[in-house]
């Protein structure tokens, strides 16, 4: 498949832009971010940026929240870290040897 260029990306950019009061509908009556991306062939993180400068609260996932902590932009929305309490199940037994990077 052939990546897009530049200018289909903007043209698809400008629809959701053109289109905000149905896209923030949609978002507000349950639709996922994703399928809304979909729909205006944008991606989902790009999309949720745009909501949150709309100023529509993003929802999280309910797996991401129920066993870690998501740290947020405030301006943006983008996801700056994720703390999880209890590591077992996150994937990392013990703590990091002294000096260790990931």
């Amino acid at each position: 498949m052939p990546r897009r260029t530049p200018v289909e990306k903007a043209a698809a950019r400008n629809r959701v832009i053109a289109e905000r009061n149905t896209v923030i509908t949609r978002y507000t009556r349950g639709d996922s971010l994703k399928a809304i991306a979909r729909t205006y062939d944008v991606h989902a993180p790009w999309l949720a940026v745009r909501l949150t400068r709309w100023g529509v609260p993003v929802r999280t996932h309910a797996h991401a929240t129920s066993h870690t902590h998501v740290h947020r932009d405030g301006d943006t929305g983008a996801v700056t870290g994720i703390h999880c309490p209890d590591p077992a199940r996150c994937g990392r037994i013990d703590a990091p040897a002294a000096g260790t990077r990931f």
